[in-house]
Protein backbone atom coordinates (compact mmCIF):
# COMPACT_ATOMS: atom_id res chain seq x y z
CA UNK A 1 0.00 0.00 0.00
CA UNK A 2 0.98 3.66 -0.32
CA UNK A 3 0.78 5.68 2.87
CA UNK A 4 -0.67 9.15 2.84
CA UNK A 5 1.87 11.95 2.81
CA UNK A 6 0.94 13.02 6.33
CA UNK A 7 1.92 9.53 7.50
CA UNK A 8 5.05 8.95 5.43
CA UNK A 9 6.52 12.45 6.03
CA UNK A 10 9.85 11.98 7.83
CA UNK A 11 11.78 15.24 7.58
CA UNK A 12 11.81 17.65 10.52
CA UNK A 13 13.96 20.77 10.39
CA UNK A 14 14.71 20.49 14.10
CA UNK A 15 16.50 17.22 13.35
CA UNK A 16 18.10 17.97 9.99
CA UNK A 17 17.58 19.90 6.77
CA UNK A 18 18.94 16.94 4.81
CA UNK A 19 16.51 15.16 2.50
CA UNK A 20 18.67 12.01 2.57
CA UNK A 21 19.61 11.59 -1.06
CA UNK A 22 22.97 11.25 -2.80
CA UNK A 23 24.55 14.70 -3.01
CA UNK A 24 27.45 16.21 -4.95
CA UNK A 25 29.58 18.74 -3.09
CA UNK A 26 29.89 21.05 -6.11
CA UNK A 27 26.11 21.42 -6.03
CA UNK A 28 26.02 21.68 -2.25
CA UNK A 29 28.54 24.52 -2.36
CA UNK A 30 26.60 26.22 -5.17
CA UNK A 31 23.40 26.11 -3.11
CA UNK A 32 25.26 27.20 0.01
CA UNK A 33 26.64 30.29 -1.75
CA UNK A 34 23.11 31.14 -2.87
CA UNK A 35 22.06 31.06 0.79
CA UNK A 36 25.09 33.11 1.84
CA UNK A 37 24.01 35.77 -0.66
CA UNK A 38 20.39 35.70 0.56
CA UNK A 39 20.98 35.31 4.32
CA UNK A 40 19.90 31.68 4.45
CA UNK A 41 17.10 31.70 1.88
CA UNK A 42 17.09 30.21 -1.64
CA UNK A 43 16.78 32.33 -4.78
CA UNK A 44 13.57 32.89 -6.70
CA UNK A 45 15.53 32.53 -9.94
CA UNK A 46 15.35 28.97 -11.27
CA UNK A 47 16.53 27.77 -14.70
CA UNK A 48 14.14 25.09 -15.86
CA UNK A 49 15.45 24.98 -19.43
CA UNK A 50 18.63 23.12 -20.19
CA UNK A 51 21.84 25.12 -20.47
CA UNK A 52 24.30 23.51 -22.86
CA UNK A 53 28.06 23.64 -23.29
CA UNK A 54 27.49 25.28 -26.67
CA UNK A 55 25.55 28.10 -25.02
CA UNK A 56 28.56 29.04 -22.91
CA UNK A 57 31.04 28.56 -25.77
CA UNK A 58 29.10 30.98 -28.00
CA UNK A 59 29.02 33.54 -25.20
CA UNK A 60 32.80 33.65 -24.83
CA UNK A 61 33.70 33.37 -28.53
CA UNK A 62 31.27 35.94 -29.93
CA UNK A 63 32.75 38.91 -31.77
CA UNK A 64 31.33 41.43 -29.32
CA UNK A 65 33.38 39.99 -26.45
CA UNK A 66 36.76 39.57 -28.16
CA UNK A 67 38.14 42.54 -26.26
CA UNK A 68 37.29 41.04 -22.89
CA UNK A 69 38.36 37.50 -23.79
CA UNK A 70 41.14 37.87 -26.39
CA UNK A 71 42.11 34.70 -28.23
CA UNK A 72 39.03 32.74 -27.23
CA UNK A 73 37.35 32.97 -30.66
CA UNK A 74 40.57 32.10 -32.51
CA UNK A 75 41.03 28.94 -30.44
CA UNK A 76 37.46 27.69 -30.24
CA UNK A 77 38.35 24.05 -29.59
CA UNK A 78 40.62 24.92 -26.66
CA UNK A 79 37.98 27.34 -25.34
CA UNK A 80 35.35 24.63 -25.47
CA UNK A 81 37.54 22.16 -23.57
CA UNK A 82 38.39 24.80 -20.95
CA UNK A 83 34.73 25.67 -20.45
CA UNK A 84 33.66 22.04 -20.22
CA UNK A 85 36.43 20.89 -17.86
CA UNK A 86 37.28 23.97 -15.79
CA UNK A 87 34.18 26.16 -15.76
CA UNK A 88 31.22 23.77 -15.85
CA UNK A 89 29.88 21.22 -13.39
CA UNK A 90 28.57 18.32 -15.48
CA UNK A 91 26.18 15.46 -14.82
CA UNK A 92 27.39 12.12 -16.23
CA UNK A 93 30.57 13.77 -17.48
CA UNK A 94 32.08 12.04 -20.51
CA UNK A 95 28.98 9.94 -21.20
CA UNK A 96 26.46 10.35 -24.03
CA UNK A 97 23.91 11.48 -21.42
CA UNK A 98 26.11 14.23 -19.96
CA UNK A 99 24.37 17.51 -19.17
CA UNK A 100 25.28 20.84 -17.62
CA UNK A 101 24.43 21.12 -13.93
CA UNK A 102 25.80 24.64 -13.74
CA UNK A 103 29.03 26.50 -13.25
CA UNK A 104 31.61 25.09 -10.87
CA UNK A 105 31.35 26.95 -7.53
CA UNK A 106 34.46 29.08 -8.00
CA UNK A 107 32.53 32.28 -7.33
CA UNK A 108 29.56 33.21 -5.19
CA UNK A 109 27.32 34.04 -8.15
CA UNK A 110 27.55 30.67 -9.89
CA UNK A 111 24.13 29.66 -8.53
CA UNK A 112 22.57 31.99 -11.09
CA UNK A 113 23.72 29.71 -13.91
CA UNK A 114 22.58 26.27 -12.84
CA UNK A 115 20.07 23.84 -14.26
CA UNK A 116 17.84 23.37 -11.23
CA UNK A 117 16.93 19.72 -11.87
CA UNK A 118 20.58 18.77 -12.31
CA UNK A 119 21.92 20.86 -9.43
CA UNK A 120 19.85 20.00 -6.38
CA UNK A 121 21.63 19.96 -3.02
CA UNK A 122 18.83 18.06 -1.22
CA UNK A 123 18.99 20.22 1.88
CA UNK A 124 22.74 19.83 2.48
CA UNK A 125 23.29 23.49 1.55
CA UNK A 126 20.71 24.60 4.14
CA UNK A 127 22.16 22.27 6.78
CA UNK A 128 25.62 23.71 6.20
CA UNK A 129 24.39 27.29 6.37
CA UNK A 130 22.37 26.71 9.55
CA UNK A 131 25.36 25.05 11.22
CA UNK A 132 27.42 28.16 10.62
CA UNK A 133 24.56 30.53 11.43
CA UNK A 134 24.08 28.95 14.87
CA UNK A 135 27.75 28.49 15.81
CA UNK A 136 28.26 30.28 19.11
CA UNK A 137 30.39 33.23 20.12
CA UNK A 138 29.76 34.99 16.79
CA UNK A 139 32.33 32.69 15.19
CA UNK A 140 29.78 31.33 12.75
CA UNK A 141 28.85 34.81 11.56
CA UNK A 142 32.54 35.64 11.26
CA UNK A 143 33.08 32.50 9.16
CA UNK A 144 30.13 33.38 6.90
CA UNK A 145 31.52 36.88 6.40
CA UNK A 146 34.97 35.49 5.52
CA UNK A 147 33.38 33.14 2.99
CA UNK A 148 31.33 35.98 1.55
CA UNK A 149 34.44 38.11 1.02
CA UNK A 150 36.32 35.23 -0.57
CA UNK A 151 33.64 34.02 -2.96
CA UNK A 152 31.90 37.26 -3.89
CA UNK A 153 34.94 39.02 -5.32
CA UNK A 154 34.99 41.42 -8.23
CA UNK A 155 31.72 43.15 -7.38
CA UNK A 156 32.92 46.52 -6.09
CA UNK A 157 34.64 48.67 -8.75
CA UNK A 158 35.03 51.46 -6.19
CA UNK A 159 37.63 49.30 -4.47
CA UNK A 160 39.35 48.40 -7.72
CA UNK A 161 37.71 45.01 -7.41
CA UNK A 162 35.72 44.65 -10.60
CA UNK A 163 35.75 43.04 -14.03
CA UNK A 164 39.05 43.68 -15.77
CA UNK A 165 41.09 43.68 -12.57
CA UNK A 166 44.27 41.75 -13.40
CA UNK A 167 44.32 40.22 -9.91
CA UNK A 168 41.10 38.32 -10.60
CA UNK A 169 41.50 34.85 -12.12
CA UNK A 170 40.01 34.01 -15.51
CA UNK A 171 37.26 31.80 -14.04
CA UNK A 172 36.04 34.70 -11.88
CA UNK A 173 36.24 37.06 -14.86
CA UNK A 174 34.03 34.65 -16.79
CA UNK A 175 31.41 34.48 -14.01
CA UNK A 176 31.38 38.26 -13.63
CA UNK A 177 30.89 38.62 -17.38
CA UNK A 178 27.89 36.27 -17.28
CA UNK A 179 26.51 37.99 -14.19
CA UNK A 180 26.18 41.30 -16.06
CA UNK A 181 23.37 39.71 -18.04
CA UNK A 182 21.33 38.59 -15.03
CA UNK A 183 19.26 41.13 -13.11
CA UNK A 184 16.34 39.15 -11.69
CA UNK A 185 17.49 37.60 -8.44
CA UNK A 186 15.82 37.84 -5.04
CA UNK A 187 15.41 35.64 -1.96
CA UNK A 188 12.41 33.33 -1.86
CA UNK A 189 10.29 32.91 1.26
CA UNK A 190 9.29 29.25 1.65
CA UNK A 191 6.21 28.10 3.50
CA UNK A 192 7.05 26.24 6.69
CA UNK A 193 10.72 27.21 6.54
CA UNK A 194 12.50 28.40 9.67
CA UNK A 195 16.00 28.64 11.04
CA UNK A 196 16.70 25.76 13.43
CA UNK A 197 19.96 25.08 15.28
CA UNK A 198 21.65 21.73 14.57
CA UNK A 199 21.16 18.89 17.03
CA UNK A 200 24.87 19.11 17.88
CA UNK A 201 25.87 22.77 18.22
CA UNK A 202 29.37 21.67 19.25
CA UNK A 203 29.91 20.32 15.74
CA UNK A 204 28.75 23.69 14.38
CA UNK A 205 31.27 25.49 16.60
CA UNK A 206 34.01 23.20 15.32
CA UNK A 207 33.03 23.82 11.69
CA UNK A 208 33.13 27.59 12.19
CA UNK A 209 36.55 27.41 13.82
CA UNK A 210 37.92 25.25 11.00
CA UNK A 211 36.58 27.64 8.37
CA UNK A 212 38.17 30.64 10.09
CA UNK A 213 41.50 28.80 10.26
CA UNK A 214 41.42 27.71 6.65
CA UNK A 215 40.36 31.10 5.32
CA UNK A 216 43.54 32.63 6.74
CA UNK A 217 45.33 30.85 3.85
CA UNK A 218 43.16 32.37 1.12
CA UNK A 219 45.89 34.74 -0.09
CA UNK A 220 48.55 32.00 -0.13
CA UNK A 221 46.75 29.25 -2.04
CA UNK A 222 45.34 29.21 -5.58
CA UNK A 223 41.62 29.90 -5.64
CA UNK A 224 40.80 26.51 -7.15
CA UNK A 225 42.79 24.78 -4.38
CA UNK A 226 41.03 26.73 -1.65
CA UNK A 227 37.62 25.85 -3.10
CA UNK A 228 38.55 22.15 -3.16
CA UNK A 229 39.74 22.38 0.45
CA UNK A 230 36.45 23.96 1.50
CA UNK A 231 34.36 21.31 -0.27
CA UNK A 232 36.24 18.53 1.51
CA UNK A 233 36.00 20.31 4.87
CA UNK A 234 32.28 20.99 4.47
CA UNK A 235 31.59 17.38 3.48
CA UNK A 236 33.48 16.12 6.54
CA UNK A 237 31.54 18.29 8.98
CA UNK A 238 28.18 17.52 7.40
CA UNK A 239 28.96 13.81 7.68
CA UNK A 240 30.17 14.04 11.29
CA UNK A 241 27.08 16.05 12.18
CA UNK A 242 24.87 13.32 10.70
CA UNK A 243 26.76 10.55 12.52
CA UNK A 244 26.44 12.38 15.83
CA UNK A 245 22.72 12.87 15.20
CA UNK A 246 22.41 9.10 14.71
CA UNK A 247 23.90 8.68 18.17
CA UNK A 248 22.20 11.60 19.90
CA UNK A 249 18.58 11.46 18.71
CA UNK A 250 17.69 7.85 19.69
CA UNK A 251 19.05 8.48 23.19
CA UNK A 252 17.03 11.69 23.46
CA UNK A 253 13.86 9.83 22.47
CA UNK A 254 14.61 7.03 24.94
CA UNK A 255 14.98 9.48 27.83
CA UNK A 256 12.08 11.70 26.73
CA UNK A 257 14.24 14.77 26.23
CA UNK A 258 17.64 15.91 25.03
CA UNK A 259 20.67 15.31 27.20
CA UNK A 260 21.27 18.13 29.74
CA UNK A 261 24.72 18.62 28.20
CA UNK A 262 23.24 19.45 24.78
CA UNK A 263 21.84 22.68 23.38
CA UNK A 264 22.96 26.21 22.66
CA UNK A 265 23.20 27.12 26.34
CA UNK A 266 24.64 23.92 27.75
CA UNK A 267 26.95 22.30 25.18
CA UNK A 268 30.44 22.08 26.73
CA UNK A 269 32.23 22.11 23.36
CA UNK A 270 34.67 24.90 22.53
CA UNK A 271 35.79 24.93 18.91
CA UNK A 272 39.15 26.61 19.50
CA UNK A 273 40.15 24.55 22.57
CA UNK A 274 42.87 21.90 22.54
CA UNK A 275 40.18 19.29 23.19
CA UNK A 276 37.16 21.05 21.64
CA UNK A 277 34.62 18.33 22.48
CA UNK A 278 35.67 17.72 26.08
CA UNK A 279 32.62 16.82 28.14
CA UNK A 280 30.50 15.90 25.12
CA UNK A 281 28.53 12.69 25.84
CA UNK A 282 28.09 11.97 22.11
CA UNK A 283 31.63 12.11 20.76
CA UNK A 284 32.05 10.16 17.53
CA UNK A 285 34.75 7.53 17.20
CA UNK A 286 35.77 6.24 13.75
CA UNK A 287 38.71 3.91 13.25
CA UNK A 288 40.25 4.73 9.86
CA UNK A 289 42.39 2.55 7.62
CA UNK A 290 45.34 4.86 6.90
CA UNK A 291 46.89 2.65 4.22
CA UNK A 292 43.65 2.35 2.27
CA UNK A 293 44.40 -1.26 1.30
CA UNK A 294 41.55 -3.77 1.66
CA UNK A 295 42.20 -7.16 3.22
CA UNK A 296 44.64 -6.01 5.92
CA UNK A 297 44.04 -6.32 9.68
CA UNK A 298 43.66 -2.52 9.89
CA UNK A 299 41.11 -2.63 7.07
CA UNK A 300 39.13 -5.28 8.99
CA UNK A 301 39.04 -3.00 12.04
CA UNK A 302 37.88 -0.11 9.85
CA UNK A 303 35.14 -2.32 8.36
CA UNK A 304 33.94 -3.18 11.86
CA UNK A 305 33.95 0.51 12.84
CA UNK A 306 31.86 1.39 9.80
CA UNK A 307 29.39 -1.43 10.45
CA UNK A 308 28.89 -0.22 14.04
CA UNK A 309 27.82 3.20 12.78
CA UNK A 310 25.57 1.91 10.01
CA UNK A 311 23.76 -0.34 12.49
CA UNK A 312 22.58 2.83 14.22
CA UNK A 313 20.49 3.89 11.23
CA UNK A 314 17.25 1.96 12.07
CA UNK A 315 17.14 3.46 15.57
CA UNK A 316 17.75 6.91 14.08
CA UNK A 317 14.93 6.45 11.56
CA UNK A 318 12.52 5.39 14.29
CA UNK A 319 13.59 8.32 16.48
CA UNK A 320 13.16 10.66 13.52
CA UNK A 321 9.62 9.40 13.05
CA UNK A 322 8.93 9.92 16.78
CA UNK A 323 9.92 13.59 16.51
CA UNK A 324 8.08 14.16 13.23
CA UNK A 325 4.84 12.55 14.39
CA UNK A 326 4.92 14.22 17.80
CA UNK A 327 5.18 17.46 15.83
CA UNK A 328 1.95 16.53 14.04
CA UNK A 329 0.38 15.81 17.44
CA UNK A 330 1.64 19.09 18.90
CA UNK A 331 0.26 21.07 15.97
CA UNK A 332 -3.08 19.31 16.48
CA UNK A 333 -3.12 20.40 20.13
CA UNK A 334 -2.16 23.96 19.22
CA UNK A 335 -5.00 24.09 16.71
CA UNK A 336 -7.44 22.96 19.41
CA UNK A 337 -6.09 25.47 21.91
CA UNK A 338 -4.78 22.69 24.16
CA UNK A 339 -1.10 23.66 23.79
CA UNK A 340 0.84 26.84 23.16
CA UNK A 341 3.30 27.32 20.34
CA UNK A 342 6.82 28.38 21.44
CA UNK A 343 7.73 32.03 20.97
CA UNK A 344 10.12 31.05 18.16
CA UNK A 345 7.08 29.88 16.20
CA UNK A 346 8.13 26.24 15.94
CA UNK A 347 8.87 23.28 18.20
CA UNK A 348 12.43 22.03 18.66
CA UNK A 349 13.11 18.29 18.87
CA UNK A 350 13.57 18.57 22.64
CA UNK A 351 10.29 20.45 23.10
CA UNK A 352 8.39 17.88 21.05
CA UNK A 353 9.57 14.94 23.13
CA UNK A 354 7.60 16.20 26.14
CA UNK A 355 4.43 15.43 24.16
CA UNK A 356 5.40 11.77 24.45
CA UNK A 357 5.13 11.88 28.25
CA UNK A 358 2.39 10.49 30.49
CA UNK A 359 0.83 13.95 30.76
CA UNK A 360 -0.39 13.69 27.16
CA UNK A 361 -1.07 9.94 27.05
CA UNK A 362 -4.87 10.03 26.73
CA UNK A 363 -4.96 12.72 24.03
CA UNK A 364 -2.02 11.09 22.21
CA UNK A 365 -3.79 7.72 22.14
CA UNK A 366 -6.92 9.26 20.64
CA UNK A 367 -4.93 11.10 17.98
CA UNK A 368 -2.87 8.15 16.81
CA UNK A 369 -5.75 5.69 17.10
CA UNK A 370 -7.55 7.83 14.54
CA UNK A 371 -4.54 7.75 12.23
CA UNK A 372 -4.15 4.00 12.62
CA UNK A 373 -7.83 3.40 11.88
CA UNK A 374 -7.58 5.45 8.68
CA UNK A 375 -4.57 3.46 7.44
CA UNK A 376 -6.06 0.08 8.32
CA UNK A 377 -9.41 0.92 6.73
CA UNK A 378 -7.59 1.66 3.48
CA UNK A 379 -5.49 -1.51 3.69
CA UNK A 380 -7.03 -4.98 3.65
CA UNK A 381 -5.58 -7.39 6.16
CA UNK A 382 -3.85 -9.41 3.46
CA UNK A 383 -2.08 -6.21 2.35
CA UNK A 384 -0.51 -5.67 5.76
CA UNK A 385 3.03 -6.92 6.43
CA UNK A 386 2.72 -10.32 8.08
CA UNK A 387 5.21 -9.53 10.83
CA UNK A 388 3.17 -6.45 11.73
CA UNK A 389 -0.23 -8.09 12.18
CA UNK A 390 0.29 -9.37 15.77
CA UNK A 391 1.36 -5.86 16.86
CA UNK A 392 -1.92 -4.41 15.61
CA UNK A 393 -4.05 -6.74 17.70
CA UNK A 394 -5.74 -4.98 20.61
CA UNK A 395 -4.93 -7.96 22.82
CA UNK A 396 -1.22 -7.15 22.60
CA UNK A 397 -1.80 -4.05 24.70
CA UNK A 398 0.62 -1.91 22.70
CA UNK A 399 0.20 1.85 22.85
CA UNK A 400 -1.44 3.22 19.64
CA UNK A 401 1.50 5.55 19.11
CA UNK A 402 3.92 2.62 19.28
CA UNK A 403 1.71 0.64 16.88
CA UNK A 404 1.68 3.59 14.51
CA UNK A 405 5.48 3.86 14.63
CA UNK A 406 5.90 0.14 13.99
CA UNK A 407 3.59 0.40 11.00
CA UNK A 408 5.61 3.31 9.58
CA UNK A 409 8.87 1.43 10.10
CA UNK A 410 7.43 -1.65 8.39
CA UNK A 411 6.43 0.33 5.32
CA UNK A 412 9.18 2.98 5.16
CA UNK A 413 12.08 1.80 7.32
CA UNK A 414 14.04 0.13 4.52
CA UNK A 415 13.47 3.08 2.21
CA UNK A 416 14.99 5.56 4.65
CA UNK A 417 17.78 3.14 5.58
CA UNK A 418 18.84 2.90 1.94
CA UNK A 419 18.90 6.63 1.32
CA UNK A 420 20.60 7.53 4.61
CA UNK A 421 23.43 5.18 3.63
CA UNK A 422 23.62 6.90 0.24
CA UNK A 423 23.76 10.28 1.97
CA UNK A 424 26.54 9.16 4.31
CA UNK A 425 28.47 7.68 1.39
CA UNK A 426 28.25 10.91 -0.58
CA UNK A 427 29.12 13.17 2.36
CA UNK A 428 32.10 10.96 3.19
CA UNK A 429 33.07 11.20 -0.51
CA UNK A 430 33.15 7.43 -0.99
CA UNK A 431 35.93 6.29 -3.35
CA UNK A 432 36.68 9.91 -4.35
CA UNK A 433 39.42 12.45 -3.55
CA UNK A 434 38.98 13.50 0.08
CA UNK A 435 37.23 10.24 1.02
CA UNK A 436 36.64 9.13 4.59
CA UNK A 437 34.94 5.94 3.41
CA UNK A 438 35.77 3.40 0.73
CA UNK A 439 34.09 0.31 -0.67
CA UNK A 440 35.67 -2.05 -3.19
CA UNK A 441 33.43 -3.70 -5.76
CA UNK A 442 31.12 -6.06 -3.88
CA UNK A 443 33.17 -5.45 -0.74
CA UNK A 444 32.42 -3.99 2.67
CA UNK A 445 32.49 -0.30 3.50
CA UNK A 446 35.34 0.87 5.69
CA UNK A 447 36.56 4.19 7.01
CA UNK A 448 39.75 5.41 5.30
CA UNK A 449 41.85 8.57 5.33
CA UNK A 450 42.40 9.77 1.78
CA UNK A 451 45.45 11.92 1.07
CA UNK A 452 43.34 14.92 -0.02
CA UNK A 453 41.38 14.86 3.24
CA UNK A 454 44.57 14.42 5.25
CA UNK A 455 46.09 17.45 3.52
CA UNK A 456 43.12 19.63 4.48
CA UNK A 457 43.21 18.44 8.09
CA UNK A 458 46.95 19.09 8.33
CA UNK A 459 46.54 22.62 6.95
CA UNK A 460 43.84 23.34 9.55
CA UNK A 461 45.71 21.69 12.43
CA UNK A 462 48.87 23.76 11.93
CA UNK A 463 47.05 27.09 12.35
CA UNK A 464 46.48 28.96 15.60
CA UNK A 465 44.66 32.26 16.32
CA UNK A 466 47.05 35.18 15.97
CA UNK A 467 47.40 36.99 19.33
CA UNK A 468 48.19 40.21 17.44
CA UNK A 469 44.67 40.27 16.03
CA UNK A 470 44.12 42.98 13.42
CA UNK A 471 47.71 44.20 13.79
CA UNK A 472 48.69 41.30 11.51
CA UNK A 473 47.31 40.75 8.02
CA UNK A 474 46.72 37.09 8.91
CA UNK A 475 44.08 36.02 11.44
CA UNK A 476 46.13 32.91 12.27
CA UNK A 477 49.76 31.93 12.46
CA UNK A 478 51.34 28.53 11.87
CA UNK A 479 52.93 26.06 14.26
CA UNK A 480 54.62 22.67 13.93
CA UNK A 481 53.26 19.53 15.57
CA UNK A 482 54.82 16.28 16.69
CA UNK A 483 53.33 13.17 15.15
CA UNK A 484 51.70 12.09 18.41
CA UNK A 485 50.22 15.58 18.89
CA UNK A 486 48.63 15.41 15.46
CA UNK A 487 47.10 11.95 15.99
CA UNK A 488 45.72 13.18 19.32
CA UNK A 489 44.23 16.19 17.52
CA UNK A 490 42.54 14.01 14.88
CA UNK A 491 41.04 11.87 17.62
CA UNK A 492 39.81 14.65 19.93
CA UNK A 493 38.74 17.13 17.24
CA UNK A 494 37.23 14.85 14.58
CA UNK A 495 36.90 11.44 16.23
CA UNK A 496 39.36 9.86 13.75
CA UNK A 497 41.32 7.05 15.40
CA UNK A 498 44.68 5.98 13.96
CA UNK A 499 46.77 4.41 16.72
CA UNK A 500 44.06 3.22 19.11
CA UNK A 501 40.49 1.91 19.06
CA UNK A 502 37.33 3.95 19.84
CA UNK A 503 36.19 2.11 22.96
CA UNK A 504 32.81 3.87 23.12
CA UNK A 505 31.92 3.06 19.52
CA UNK A 506 31.98 -0.68 19.13
CA UNK A 507 35.41 -1.81 20.32
CA UNK A 508 36.70 -3.61 23.38
CA UNK A 509 40.25 -3.30 24.70
CA UNK A 510 42.88 -4.02 22.06
CA UNK A 511 44.47 -7.47 22.17
CA UNK A 512 47.81 -8.57 20.71
CA UNK A 513 46.52 -8.84 17.12
CA UNK A 514 44.84 -5.45 17.34
CA UNK A 515 48.01 -3.86 18.70
CA UNK A 516 49.96 -5.21 15.73
CA UNK A 517 47.34 -3.78 13.36
CA UNK A 518 47.45 -0.41 15.15
CA UNK A 519 51.25 -0.19 14.80
CA UNK A 520 51.00 -1.00 11.09
CA UNK A 521 48.26 1.61 10.72
CA UNK A 522 50.41 4.25 12.41
CA UNK A 523 53.32 3.44 10.08
CA UNK A 524 51.02 3.74 7.05
CA UNK A 525 49.75 7.06 8.40
CA UNK A 526 53.33 8.34 8.76
CA UNK A 527 54.13 7.24 5.22
CA UNK A 528 51.10 9.08 3.87
CA UNK A 529 52.11 12.26 5.68
CA UNK A 530 55.57 11.98 4.18
CA UNK A 531 54.13 11.45 0.69
CA UNK A 532 52.05 14.65 0.82
CA UNK A 533 55.08 16.59 2.02
CA UNK A 534 54.20 17.62 5.57
CA UNK A 535 56.27 15.20 7.63
CA UNK A 536 59.99 15.55 8.33
CA UNK A 537 61.76 12.50 9.74
CA UNK A 538 64.83 14.39 10.96
CA UNK A 539 66.22 11.63 13.17
CA UNK A 540 65.22 8.66 15.28
CA UNK A 541 64.53 11.01 18.19
CA UNK A 542 60.75 11.11 18.65
CA UNK A 543 60.65 14.80 19.52
CA UNK A 544 62.23 15.74 16.16
CA UNK A 545 59.63 13.89 14.09
CA UNK A 546 57.44 16.86 13.29
CA UNK A 547 54.72 17.93 10.88
CA UNK A 548 55.57 21.30 9.37
CA UNK A 549 53.54 23.83 7.32
CA UNK A 550 54.16 24.62 3.67
CA UNK A 551 53.93 28.33 4.47
CA UNK A 552 55.30 29.57 7.77
CA UNK A 553 53.12 32.49 8.89
CA UNK A 554 54.68 34.44 11.75
CA UNK A 555 52.63 36.41 14.24
CA UNK A 556 53.81 39.66 12.66
CA UNK A 557 52.39 38.55 9.30
CA UNK A 558 55.70 37.58 7.72
CA UNK A 559 55.41 34.58 5.37
CA UNK A 560 58.31 32.31 4.54
CA UNK A 561 58.56 28.97 2.76
CA UNK A 562 58.18 26.02 5.10
CA UNK A 563 59.83 22.66 4.80
CA UNK A 564 56.55 21.02 3.71
CA UNK A 565 56.65 20.48 -0.05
Amino acid sequence: MALRRRDSEFKHLGVSYLEYKRVEMDRVLTGFLMRVNHRGLPSKMVHRKDLSVETFVKEFTSDQHTGQFPGFAEHGDITRRWIETQLLDMVNRGKPSQAVAGLRPLHGLTYKFRNYYHSRAYGADAQLYEMLRHARGNRGQAALEQLRRFFFTGLDPALGDGPGDSRIDVETQAVLHLNNQVTQDAPQQLRGWYSAPPLCVGQADLLADDVLRLMSLKDLLPRVTMVEYLKILFALHLALGQLKAMKLLPQAVARGGVDPACGLDHCPATGSAADPLAGCPFRAGLFVDAAGVPGTPAAALAEHSTAVWLRRIPDFVRAGYVVRKLDDFAEHLVGRGEARRPKEGHFSAGELLRFGSEDYKERRERFFTSRLDTILEETPREGQPEALRPLLEAAMGIDPFEQYLELLMAYRGRYHHKYIIETIDSLLLKNRPGALIAQPHRGKRRFVLDSALLEVLVQVALLRPNPRGSRSRFTHHTVSLRLDEFTDLLRTRYGLYIDRLPATDGFAAAGFEEEVALRANTEAFTTKLREIGFYDDLSDAYLTQVITPRFVIAQDGTVTAGSGK
